[in-house]
């Protein structure tokens, strides 16, 4: 067996010729040992070539006919009928072509004759092509899928605002700030619990006589009037002077409490 192709790429279509199909007599089938491939799905019969001997008087009359039945439909697939009477015998080679015919057409192959005659070295061969069949895929649900609704790309792809991330850092930096200013009055707030401690023993021992001429005295003062002036201008409120004075304001809370 011969096997041919147009091209080196796997996927183009295989050509080739069967063996010799009558070399086990005049009847065969369409079997791997006489096509000399299975007989696959993708594999088709596309002529039919054969040769032989007719031997016979010239007076006498002979047929001869090669054919396949039809494994599908029944009837026949291929069939041709040499017609010998009048003629004297010798040796006929013919080709028939028959389109692509799929194999699973091609029943039992034979030779027949009629009259008076008999056919010797018969040779027929099957010439094919080869398809390979496309892989059947199976039936997937199909998804849809749209980037732009995916809530992570949205987030990554979102535009700042640069107003929001300003404030966010002023936040950031007052929280700091806070964080600062609570320490300084977590250390002002022990220092000056130190030194009450201390101031109440020295009260303790001082003369009461003498607190007394303390709390006696008189301060000299008056009235001050307000000489501040803004010329076209206004004050705007301090955040942090707001944050100091609750600080401050939680420091004598804590104090007082001490003293209570």
């Amino acid at each position: 067996m011969v096997v041919y192709s147009a091209a080196s790429y796997s996927s183009d279509p295989i050509y080739g010729y069967s063996n010799n199909a009558a070399a086990g007599g005049h009847s065969w089938a369409m079997s791997e040992p006489v096509l000399g491939v299975a007989p696959v799905q993708g594999l088709d019969i596309n002529g039919v070539i054969y040769r032989y001997t007719a031997v016979k008087e010239r007076a006498d009359p002979f047929t001869v006919t090669i054919q396949n039945a039809n494994a599908i439909d029944g009837g026949y697939v291929f069939r041709e009928t040499d017609d010998w009477s009048g003629r004297t015998g010798q040796t006929i080679v013919k080709s028939v072509p028959v389109g692509y015919v799929p194999i699973r057409f091609w029943g039992e192959g034979s030779i027949e004759t009629t009259g008076v005659g008999s056919v010797e070295d018969p040779q027929v061969v099957y010439t094919y092509r080869y398809t390979e069949p496309e892989p059947v895929l199976p039936d997937l649900p199909v998804y849809s899928y749209n980037a732009l609704e995916d809530p992570a790309v949205l987030t990554a792809t979102a535009e700042t605002d640069r107003e929001l991330y300003e404030d966010e850092e002023v936040e950031k930096d007052d929280k700091d700030e806070e964080d600062k200013d609570m320490e300084k009055a977590l250390a002002a707030l022990q220092s000056g619990l130190e030194m009450a401690v201390g101031q109440t023993g020295m009260l303790a021992q001082m003369n009461p006589v003498t607190m007394t001429q303390y709390y006696a005295a008189t301060i000299p003062g008056g009235s001050y009037q307000e000489t501040v002036i803004l010329n076209g201008g206004e004050i705007k409120d301090n955040k942090r002077a707001f944050r100091s004075m609750a600080n401050d304001r939680l420091h004598n809370q804590m104090v007082e409490g001490q003293y209570k």
